[in-house]
C-alpha cells in the first residue's frame, strides 16, 4: 500500500472517532439538561414561602430580652404563651374534625 493511503485510513478513523466522542457527548448533555430541569421543578414544588423578618422584633417597644428579664413574669409570660398556643392548637384540631366530619374529642370540649 501507499503511504497516502494510511493517512486516508488514520484520517477516517479519527474523524469516526470525533464524530462517536461528539454524540456521546451530546447525549450526555442533553441528559444533563433533562436532570437539571426535572431537579429545578422539584425545588420550586419543595419550596416554602419564608415571611420577610419584623422591623427588628428584639427592638421593639414593649419587648426586652428574655435574658435581662425577671425570671418570675419571664416564668409566667412563658405559661401564658403555652395557654394560648394550647388553645390555638385545639381549635385548629376542632375546625379541621368539623371539617373532615370526624366527632370532636371530649378533651376539646372546655370545662370537661
Amino acid at each position: 500500500m501507499p503511504w497516502w493511503s494510511w493517512i486516508l485510513i488514520w484520517s477516517a478513523l479519527v474523524v469516526a472517532a470525533a464524530a462517536f466522542y461528539a454524540l456521546v457527548g451530546w447525549r450526555i448533555f442533553r441528559k444533563l439538561m433533562s436532570v437539571l430541569r426535572e431537579a429545578q421543578a422539584a425545588v420550586s414544588g419543595l419550596a416554602v414561602a419564608v415571611p420577610p423578618p419584623a422591623a427588628d422584633a428584639a427592638n421593639a417597644p414593649g419587648r426586652e430580652l428574655g435574658i435581662f428579664a425577671d425570671p418570675v413574669q419571664a416564668r409566667a409570660r412563658y405559661e401564658e404563651g403555652k395557654e394560648e398556643r394550647r388553645e390555638v392548637r385545639r381549635e385548629r384540631r376542632i375546625s379541621r374534625r368539623l371539617a373532615h366530619g370526624q366527632p370532636r374529642a371530649l378533651r376539646d370540649f372546655p370545662g370537661l
